[in-house]
C-alpha cells in the first residue's frame, strides 16, 4: 500500500488478510495480483482498482461500477462463471477477492487467426451461454463478452470472468450519456446506439465470438470505431461458410439469427441459442450422474499449420501469405494460395494474383506491401527454402547458353530480391534466352518493384 492509498503496482506484501505472492496482469482498471488465503489455505486472485479513476469528476461512478461488479458476481454461483468470494477496501481502496483459474484466455487461441476445430468452438460456445443462461436468469447482463473473458481449463471447462461492466436490471443506469460501455469488435447495435443492452446483446457477443472461433476473422471487418460502428449498424456481417467452407450450411441460418441487427430477431433467450446448436448435433453429448446431460469436450488446442504441399516453393513465403490473407478472407486463404502457387511461376505473378481476391482496395494494397517485405525477410534463407530440392546439377541441365558459374552469378543477384526462388526462376529462364542481357531482363519482370528492378538490371555484365 503506498502513502496516499494507492495499491502498489509493484507488488505490496497483502492486501486484506490475503498474503500476495505475484502480479498476474495489469489492465486499463486496475491489477490483478495472486493472493493467498492463510485461513482457509487457498490462493485467489485479486482485483483492484487504480485509484487514479476515483479522484476528481467521475471517480464516486467507477467505484460503483466496481461495487457493482461483486453485487453482480456475486450473486452468479455456476460452474462456468469465476466465482468472487469477498468485496473490501484498504484506505479507501477497494478490491475483490476471487477464485483463482488457472487456464489460458480464449483470445490466445485466436491469436494465429485460424479456426479452431468445430466441436471444440461449439462445446466452448455451449458453456459460454450456459453461464449467461444462469447470469440472466439473476438478473445480470455482462455486457462485455469477449475472449479475453473467457478462460479455458486444461480439461476443456470454460470460465466466464469480468462483470466488470455488467449491470443489474433492476438497478437505475449508472452509465453517463455518450459513455460507451462494452468493446467495439463484439458490441451489438444496440450499443454503438446509446440504448438500453439487455441480454441480447450478451448473446449477440456470443455470435461474434463463435464466428471468430470457426472462421478465425469476425463478421465485421472494420480497422477503426467509426468504420465497424458504420458495419454494425448498416451493412450486413460476412457470411460464415464463405469464410470457411468446410463448415456446415445450417450454420449460417445460426449466425444470422445471433447477428440480428434488431434484438427482436436475435435468440431472446441463451436456452434457445444453446437448442439451435445442439438441433445441428455438432457436438457428443453424455449422461451425466445425476441423468443430465452434458457436453463431451475435447481438448482445445491451437491447429498446427499444415505442411507446405507446393513442391519448388518456399515455405515460409506461403506460409506468410496465407497469414496476411487469412486476416481479410478467412481460412479460405489456405485454399487460394495453395492453388494460386500451382498456377504461376514467380513470386511477383503470386502477389499479383493473391491480391486481386482482396476487394478492399486499402487491404489489398497493404498486403502488397506486408509481401515485399516478407519477400525480403526471406533473401537470407538457405537450404530449407524454396527450391532447396534443386541441385546444381539441375540447374546445369537447363542451363542453355550459360555456364554453370555465370547462372550462379545471376542467381545470387536475383536471391537479394526475391529469396530462394531465384534459383528455380533462373532455371526456367536461362533455357529459353539466348543473352545475358535478355536473361537478367526478363528476370527482372518478376521484381514487384520498380526500383529493385532497376537495381537488378544494374548488374548486367558490362553496364
Amino acid at each position: 500500500m503506498s502513502s496516499d492509498g494507492e495499491l502498489s503496482t509493484t507488488q505490496p506484501p497483502s492486501i486484506g488478510r490475503y498474503r500476495i505472492l505475484n502480479i498476474l496482469g495489469r489492465g486499463a482498471m486496475g491489477v490483478v495480483y495472486l493472493g493467498y488465503d492463510e485461513a482457509i489455505d487457498r490462493q485467489v486472485a485479486i482485483k483492484t482498482i487504480h485509484r487514479g479513476l476515483l479522484d476528481g469528476e467521475g471517480g464516486q461512478e467507477w467505484l460503483e461500477r466496481f461495487r457493482r461488479e461483486v453485487r453482480a458476481a456475486g450473486r452468479c454461483l455456476h460452474p462456468n462463471i469465476v466465482t468472487v468470494f469477498e468485496y473490501g477496501e484498504v484506505e479507501g481502496s477497494p478490491y475483490i477477492a476471487m477464485e483463482y483459474v488457472q487456464g489460458r484466455e480464449l483470445r490466445d487461441y485466436l491469436k494465429e487467426r485460424q479456426p479452431l476445430p468445430l466441436a471444440n468452438a461449439v462445446a466452448i460456445i455451449v458453456q459460454v451461454l450456459n453461464a449467461l443462461s444462469h447470469a440472466h436468469a439473476q438478473g445480470v447482463v455482462h455486457r462485455d463478452i469477449k475472449p479475453a473473458n473467457i478462460i479455458v481449463l486444461a480439461d476443456g471447462q470454460v470460465k466466464v470472468t469480468d462483470f466488470g461492466i455488467a449491470r443489474l436490471d433492476a438497478s437505475s443506469d449508472l452509465t453517463q450519456v455518450g459513455m460507451m460501455i462494452g468493446s467495439p469488435s463484439y458490441m451489438a447495435p444496440e450499443q454503438f446506439s446509446d440504448q438500453h443492452a439487455d441480454r441480447r446483446a450478451d448473446l449477440y457477443a456470443t455470435g461474434v465470438v463463435l464466428f471468430e472461433l470457426l472462421t478465425g476473422a469476425r463478421p465485421f471487418s472494420g480497422r477503426n470505431a467509426s468504420e465497424l460502428m458504420y458495419q454494425v449498424l448498416r451493412e450486413p456481417h460476412q457470411r460464415l461458410t464463405r469464410l470457411n467452407p468446410a463448415l456446415p450450411t445450417e450454420l449460417d441460418a445460426v449466425l444470422d439469427r445471433a447477428l440480428a441487427k434488431a434484438p427482436d430477431q436475435r435468440f431472446q433467450e441463451a436456452s434457445e441459442f444453446i437448442a439451435a446448436l445442439e438441433g445441428l448435433k455438432l457436438v457428443e453429448r453424455e449422461a451425466a450422474m445425476d441423468g443430465s446431460t452434458v457436453i463431451r469436450i475435447a481438448p482445445v488446442q491451437t491447429p498446427e499449420p499444415p505442411a507446405n504441399p507446393v513442391p519448388g516453393w518456399d515455405a515460409t513465403l506461403l506460409a506468410q501469405a496465407e497469414q496476411f490473407l487469412i486476416e481479410t478472407l478467412g481460412p479460405v486463404a489456405r485454399v487460394l494460395v495453395r492453388r494460386t502457387a500451382l498456377q504461376v511461376t514467380s513470386p511477383a505473378e503470386l502477389i499479383e494474383q493473391l491480391a486481386a481476391a482482396i476487394p478492399n482496395e486499402q487491404e489489398r494494397l497493404r498486403f502488397q506491401r506486408r509481401m515485399r517485405v516478407a519477400m525480403g525477410g526471406t533473401a537470407t534463407a538457405t537450404a530449407t527454402g524454396l527450391g532447396s530440392s534443386v541441385s546444381r546439377s539441375q540447374i546445369s541441365g537447363a542451363m542453355g547458353a550459360f555456364d554453370q558459374a555465370t547462372l550462379e552469378t545471376v542467381r545470387q543477384h536475383l536471391t537479394v530480391y526475391l529469396g530462394p526462388i531465384a534459383k528455380v526462376l533462373v532455371k526456367q529462364i536461362a533455357g529459353k534466352t539466348r543473352s545475358l542481357e535478355e536473361l537478367y531482363r526478363q528476370l527482372a519482370e518478376q521484381i514487384p518493384t520498380a526500383a529493385d528492378r532497376a537495381a537488378f538490371l544494374k548488374k548486367i555484365p558490362g553496364q
